[in-house]
């Protein structure tokens, strides 16, 4: 999958599950795959920067606040 693709899937989880579960996740609820967890840490940083998650201090574990369809420079 590219990075890209992956990070599509990853907002849209996002906005799922925000609507539909809350607002409490750590990235092991959303991907199993070691490298793509790497790969989204780093996005994760970045969607921080925009104030749609607080990432929590593990680095791993995030609220979120914002939901990702209000932003459309995401990708």
């Amino acid at each position: 999958m590219s990075k890209t693709e992956l990070k599509k899937r990853f907002i849209n989880k996002l906005e799922i599950f925000y609507r539909n579960y809350g607002s409490e996740w750590t990235l092991d609820d959303f991907v199993k795959n070691d490298s793509q967890k790497e790969y989204l840490q780093k996005f994760l940083v970045e969607l921080a920067e925009k104030k749609i998650i607080s990432l929590h201090e593990d680095g791993k574990s995030f609220t979120i606040l914002d939901l990702p369809s209000h932003y459309h420079d995401l990708i």
